[in-house]
C-alpha cells in the first residue's frame, strides 16, 4: 500500500506536531498499511515536500507541512502548519480524497508522542499576574469579558522537538502569548517571541 499524506499528518500529530524525519518515518511505519516500500523515509520526504510551500517540489495543493529550519538547512525537522488531528480542535479532520465521510468512530491506536507537561503549563499560568500576550499585549478578558478571563497560551521558547531527552523544562522556558502570535511563532519556526514583537512593532508603525 502507498504511504498517504494522511498517514504523515497522523504521525506528525502523534509526535506533537513537530519532529525529525527519522521520527516521522518510525511513526508512519506503525500507522501505515503494510507492505511499505523499502525507501520509506525517501517516500515520506517526497510527500512532505510535495505538500509544503517551503519546498521547490510543492504541488500547489494543500500546504500542510513546514520545514522548521528551511529545506536547504537539511536538518530534517518538519512540522504541521495546522495540527488538524488534535482533540482540542473541534473542527478536527483530515480527508485524503473523499468529499464526505462518516466521522466520530472511536479507534485505539498506539503512538510515539513527544510529551508536554500539563502541570508545567498549569503552574506557569498560575504564577502569572498579567495575562496579556507578551508579544502584542492582546488581553482576552478585555476583549471578550468574563469568558476570556485568565486565558492565555504557553509557548516553549525552545521548541519541544529540539529539547534533549532528560533535560528539564523550567517555568522560565515558557512565555505567555495569544493564539495568533503563537501560530506565527510556530509558522516561522526560527523566530523568537522578542523578534516577533519587534517585527510587529515595526509593521504597525509603518505609514
Amino acid at each position: 500500500m502507498p504511504i498517504t499524506v494522511g498517514d504523515i499528518v497522523e504521525a506528525l500529530s502523534a509526535l506533537g506536531g513537530e519532529a525529525h524525519l527519522a521520527q516521522i518515518t518510525e511513526a508512519v511505519r506503525k500507522i501505515a498499511t503494510p507492505p511499505l516500500p523499502p525507501s520509506t523515509e525517501n517516500v515520506i520526504r517526497g510527500r512532505l515536500q510535495e505538500h509544503s510551500s517551503d519546498a521547490q517540489s510543492f504541488k500547489g495543493k494543500r500546504d500542510l507541512f513546514r520545514s522548521v529550519h528551511g529545506v536547504a538547512a537539511r536538518r530534517g525537522i518538519w512540522a504541521l502548519r495546522e495540527d488538524e488531528l488534535q482533540p482540542k480542535n473541534l473542527d478536527a479532520m483530515y480527508d485524503d480524497a473523499e468529499p464526505s465521510a462518516f466521522e466520530g468512530a472511536l479507534k485505539l491506536r498506539q503512538h510515539l508522542r513527544r510529551e508536554r507537561s500539563k502541570k508545567l503549563v498549569s503552574d506557569f499560568k498560575a504564577q502569572l499576574e498579567d495575562f496579556r500576550c507578551s508579544v502584542c499585549k492582546f488581553d482576552f478578558e478585555a476583549k471578550y469579558g468574563k469568558i476570556g478571563a485568565g486565558f492565555i497560551e504557553a509557548h516553549h521558547i525552545i521548541p519541544v522537538a529540539m529539547i534533549e531527552p532528560g533535560v528539564a523544562t523550567k517555568l522560565s522556558d515558557l512565555v505567555a502569548v495569544c493564539s495568533n502570535c503563537h501560530r506565527m511563532l510556530h509558522r516561522d519556526g526560527l523566530i523568537t517571541w522578542v523578534e516577533l514583537q519587534s517585527l510587529l512593532q515595526t509593521s504597525t508603525s509603518d505609514p
